[in-house]
C-alpha cells in the first residue's frame, strides 16, 4: 500500500502544484503580489512531489533486498542530494506560508495602511526566502566534520529526529530549524 501511495501522493502533488501554477499564469488577478507568493509556494511543493518521485523510484529498484543495501543507499551522493530537495521544500514552504500569513495579517489589521509590499519588495522577499531556504538545505554538505551523514540517517533521506549517535552540530541543527518552523516568531 505504502508503494502505491508514494506514487499516488507525488502525481497528484506534481499535478496539482503545476495546475495551479499554469491556472495563475493564465488568469489575470486582482493582487498579483499574492499571486506570485502562491506560484512560488507551489513551485517549492512541487519540490516535495519530485522527491517523492526519487523515493518511489529507488524503492523499486530496492525491492525485496532494501536491508541488503540500506547503509549503501543511505551513504549514497542520491540519498544525499534528494535529502536536501525535500529540505528546501520543507522550508522555503514554511517560510512562504509565514510570510504570506504576515503580509495578510497586516492587511487584515491595517486596512488603511498605505504601506504595502509593492512588486519589487515582493520579488526580493520570495527571491530571500528561496535563498535561504536552499542556504538551510545545502549547510550540512560543506560542513560534514560537524553534520556527518546528515541526510542518510534513514531510508527515506531526510532528517526526520535526532538520535543519540548523531553529532552534536547535526542535531542543533535540526533542532533550530524544527523547532523555528514550529514557533517562526519565537514565542
Amino acid at each position: 500500500i505504502l508503494r502505491v501511495f508514494v506514487w499516488v501522493v507525488a502525481c497528484i502533488t506534481c499535478f496539482g502544484n503545476v495546475f495551479v501554477i499554469c491556472l495563475r499564469s493564465c488568469v489575470v488577478s486582482e493582487n498579483r503580489h499574492h499571486a506570485m507568493s502562491i506560484m512560488a509556494l507551489c513551485c517549492a511543493d512541487c519540490l516535495m512531489g519530485i522527491y517523492l518521485f526519487f523515493i518511489g523510484t529507488y524503492d523499486i529498484r530496492y525491492c525485496g533486498e532494501y536491508n541488503r543495501h540500506a547503509q549503501e543507499w543511505m551513504e549514497s551522493i542520491q540519498c544525499q542530494l534528494i535529502g536536501s530537495l525535500a529540505m528546501l521544500s520543507t522550508e522555503v514552504s514554511v517560510m512562504l506560508l509565514t510570510y504570506m500569513t504576515v503580509e495578510k495579517y497586516l492587511c487584515i489589521v491595517f486596512p488603511f495602511s498605505p504601506h504595502r509590499a509593492g512588486k519589487k519588495q515582493t520579488l526580493f522577499i520570495l527571491i530571500t526566502i528561496w535563498v535561504l531556504g536552499f542556504i538551510i538545505a545545502v549547510v550540512p554538505f560543506f560542513y560534514k566534520d560537524s553534520f556527518g551523514n546528515y541526510y542518510g540517517r534513514n531510508g527515506v533521506c531526510f532528517p526526520l529526529n535526532s538520535d543519540q549517535t548523531e553529532k552534536l552540530g547535526a542535531s542543533i541543527y535540526s533542532t533550530s530549524i524544527f523547532l523555528g518552523e514550529t514557533e517562526p516568531c519565537g514565542t
